[in-house]
C-alpha cells in the first residue's frame, strides 16, 4: 500500500473521530429543548402562539440539523395548527461562516411532515387543510433560486400541491421582495401555471397566471363526493363546464393603482374582465364584455325542480365586487346575444354602481321579443333578507314570439308597451313574489287570442238568453282593438285593473287576478253589446239585450303543463236575472199581446203586464 493511501485513511479516520467528538460534545453540553420557552417567547412577539409538546433534536446524518416534533400553533386566522415533525438543516460551509446574518441563515433544507391547519377567513366558512407536507431546497435570502414544494388535503381528501422556483431578497431585514417562477399549482384535477413577482419596497405585485383546459363538471362531481354539501347545479347541456380556462395578467398596489386583465374561456365562450382599483380613492371600476353567451346551457331543463332559484342564482356573481369591495364600484356589462333555450337576449348593456352592499342599476338595456328593454333598480343587500326596487319598460314586445318563446304556444299576439316600478325582498323566487308591491301600466297594440273567440262566446251566450240560435261568421281566434290597463302587485297576486279593449259593437271592460307562484288566473269582464250586431260579420242581438251589461268570469292556468284554453262563462247570478227578465218579456208577448218593442216605446214591462194579468183573473 503506497504511502498517500495510508495518510488518506489516517485523514479519514482522524476526521471521523473529530466529528465523532463534536457530535457527542454538542448533544452533551447543549441540549435543544432547553431553549424551547425561548422560541415560544420570540412567537409570542410577532402575534403567533406556539407550543412545542415533543422534542427538539439534534440530527447529524445525512445533514446537520434540528428536528422539533409535535409542534402547536395559531393566530388570527389559524385557529388551530399542528406539525407532527419539523427538520431544518444546516450547510456545512454556511457554518463555518461564522458571520450569521439574516441574508446569511446557514440554513439548507426545511422539511414539514404531516400539518394540518384550520384556516378561518373574515366572511367564509372556516376551512381544513390535512397532511400538509413542505420542502425547501437551497434556502437563501439573498435573492438566490429555492426550490420549494408543498402539499396538503382539503374537503375530506380532495389533493392539493404547489411547486415554484422561488427568489427572496431581504432589505434591511425585512422581506422586500419575493419572485416566484415556474408555478405550477394544482388543485385535485385542476392545474394553474404562472409567475409571480412581489416588490414590497414599491408596494407592488405583477404576474401572469393560465390554465390549461378544466373539466369543471367533472371537478364539481369530484369535490361532492369528499363534500356532500356542495351540490352539482342540474344543466340542460350534457357539455356544460366541460372545458373551462383562463389567462389572467395583474399589476396590485395594495394602497394604490391595481388592474387586472382576464381572458375567460368557457366552453369556447370568451370572456373579456377588466378591473381597475384605487386604494387611495377607494374606487373600483371592472367591465365585462362577451360576444355570445349560451346561457340556456347552463341553466336546469325546464320545469324541473329548483330551476327558477338556479336561474336567479346564475348572475350572483356579478354581485360578489360589491360584497368584496369596500369603496365605490361600478361594473359593465356588455354581450351581443346571450342565448336562451327557447329564445335570445340581445344587445345587452348594463351598468351597475355601489357601496357597502348597496347596488344600484342605472341602465339595463336590450333587445328583446322584437322590441325593447329598459330598466333601472337598487338592490339593498345589507339585511338578511335582500330587497330591492326596479323600475322596467318594455317597448314594442310581441306577443306571439314571447308566448311562443316561453310556453311553446303562439296564444297571443300582439305589441305590448310596459312600464311598472315594483319592490320587493326575499332570498329565493317564492319569497320573492309573495312580497312584491307596485303598480304600472300596459297596452297592447292588435291584439289577438288564438285559444278562444270572445265574440263568439258571448253571442251565444246572449242567444241563450233570447232563445235563439246564434248566427255570424265566427273565426277560430279573437281579433281586438287596442287592449290596455293598470297593473298592481299585492300578496302574490299581479292585478290588472281598468282592463278596456273592443270587438266591433261589443265593448269589454273588467279586471283579473294572476296568481304567480300556482300559474292560474282569473279574469272578470263585463261586456255590452252598443247595436243591432255584434260586428259586421257577427250575430244579431235582441233589442231587449242591446246595451246590457252581461258579466263573464274566465279561469285558466298558463304553467308549462297547462293546455293553455281558458274556461270563460257568463256569470251564473247575473245570468239568471237576464234570463228571467227575458222568459217573462216572451210570456208578455204570448198571453197579454206585447212585443218586446212595444213594452219599451210605452214603459210596459212585461212584469208589470203580467200583474195586470193576475188582477183581472
Amino acid at each position: 500500500m503506497s504511502k498517500i493511501s495510508q495518510w488518506l485513511k489516517i485523514i479519514a479516520l482522524s476526521l471521523l473521530v473529530l466529528i465523532i467528538a463534536v457530535v457527542i460534545a454538542i448533544t452533551a453540553l447543549i441540549n435543544p429543548n432547553d431553549y424551547a420557552s425561548d422560541i415560544e417567547a420570540v412567537a409570542k412577539k410577532n402575534q403567533l402562539k406556539l407550543e412545542i409538546q415533543g422534542d427538539i433534536s439534534w440530527q447529524f446524518f445525512p445533514q446537520v440539523g434540528i428536528s422539533v416534533k409535535q409542534v402547536l400553533f395559531s393566530n388570527d386566522f389559524i385557529s388551530a395548527g399542528s406539525i407532527d415533525e419539523l427538520v431544518i438543516t444546516a450547510s456545512l460551509l454556511g457554518l463555518i461562516n461564522t458571520n450569521f446574518d439574516p441574508e446569511n441563515l446557514p440554513i439548507d433544507t426545511i422539511n414539514l411532515v404531516n400539518g394540518r391547519v384550520r384556516y378561518i377567513a373574515p366572511n367564509l366558512l372556516p376551512i381544513q387543510f390535512n397532511k400538509i407536507a413542505l420542502s425547501i431546497n437551497n434556502f437563501s435570502l439573498n435573492g438566490d433560486d429555492t426550490d420549494v414544494s408543498a402539499s396538503a388535503e382539503v374537503f375530506n381528501g380532495l389533493p392539493l400541491s404547489i411547486e415554484a422556483t422561488v427568489a427572496v431578497q431581504l432589505d434591511a431585514q425585512k422581506i422586500g421582495r419575493v419572485k416566484a417562477a415556474n408555478i405550477q399549482l394544482r388543485a385535485d384535477q385542476m392545474s394553474i401555471n404562472g409567475a409571480v413577482d412581489a416588490d414590497f419596497t414599491k408596494s407592488q405585485i405583477i404576474g401572469k397566471l393560465s390554465s390549461p383546459s378544466i373539466n369543471m363538471r367533472r371537478q364539481i362531481k369530484t369535490i361532492q363526493l369528499n363534500l356532500p354539501l356542495f351540490t352539482m347545479p342540474s344543466m340542460s347541456s350534457a357539455t356544460a363546464l366541460t372545458d373551462v380556462h383562463f389567462n389572467s395578467e395583474f399589476s396590485i398596489n395594495p394602497w394604490g393603482y391595481s388592474n387586472y386583465t382576464h381572458q375567460i374561456f368557457i366552453d369556447g365562450q370568451q370572456f373579456d374582465v377588466m378591473v381597475e382599483a384605487d386604494q387611495s380613492t377607494n374606487l373600483m371600476d371592472a367591465s365585462v364584455t362577451a360576444s355570445q353567451f349560451r346561457l340556456g346551457d347552463y341553466l336546469p331543463p325546464q320545469g324541473s325542480p329548483g330551476s327558477e332559484v338556479q336561474t336567479a342564482a346564475i348572475f350572483a356573481p356579478l354581485a360578489l365586487p360589491f360584497i368584496l369591495w369596500q369603496g365605490d364600484s361600478q361594473i359593465e356589462l356588455s354581450v351581443d346575444e346571450i342565448s336562451m333555450q327557447t329564445f335570445s337576449v340581445r344587445n345587452l348593456y348594463t351598468r351597475l354602481a355601489g357601496r357597502n352592499n348597496l347596488i344600484k342599476l342605472s341602465s339595463l338595456n336590450a333587445d328583446l321579443f322584437g322590441g325593447q328593454l329598459n330598466a333601472s333598480a337598487a338592490l339593498d343587500l345589507r339585511d338578511a333578507q335582500p330587497s330591492f326596487s326596479v323600475q322596467p319598460q318594455l317597448n314594442e314586445i310581441d306577443l306571439r314570439e314571447a308566448f311562443l318563446a316561453l310556453t311553446g304556444k303562439a296564444d297571443a299576439a300582439g305589441q305590448l308597451n310596459v312600464q311598472m316600478t315594483v319592490s320587493g325582498n326575499g332570498k329565493d323566487i317564492f319569497t320573492i313574489q309573495q312580497s312584491l308591491l307596485g303598480t304600472g301600466q300596459f297596452s297592447v297594440a292588435s291584439p289577438s287570442l288564438a285559444t278562444i273567440n270572445i265574440e263568439q262566446t258571448i253571442c251565444q251566450s246572449l242567444a241563450l238568453l233570447s232563445g235563439k240560435t246564434a248566427s255570424g261568421s265566427f273565426s277560430d281566434g279573437t281579433q281586438l282593438d287596442a287592449l290596455q290597463g293598470n297593473l298592481k302587485f299585492a300578496n302574490g297576486q299581479l292585478l290588472i285593473s281598468d282592463l278596456s279593449s273592443a270587438i266591433g259593437n261589443l265593448k269589454l271592460r273588467g279586471r283579473s287576478s294572476i296568481q304567480m307562484i300556482e300559474q292560474t288566473y282569473q279574469l272578470n269582464a263585463d261586456a255590452v253589446i252598443a247595436g243591432s250586431k255584434s260586428s259586421p260579420y257577427g250575430c244579431a242581438i235582441n233589442q231587449s239585450l242591446q246595451n246590457q251589461l252581461v258579466p263573464f268570469i274566465c279561469k285558466g292556468y298558463f304553467g308549462p303543463n297547462g293546455d293553455g284554453k281558458p274556461n270563460c262563462m257568463p256569470d251564473q247570478k247575473v245570468l239568471g236575472k237576464l234570463l228571467q227578465n227575458t222568459l217573462l218579456d216572451k210570456l208578455g208577448q204570448k198571453y197579454l199581446g206585447t212585443t218586446g218593442d212595444e213594452s219599451a216605446t210605452s214603459g210596459v214591462t212585461a212584469k208589470d203586464a203580467l200583474k195586470n194579468f193576475f188582477k183581472k183573473n
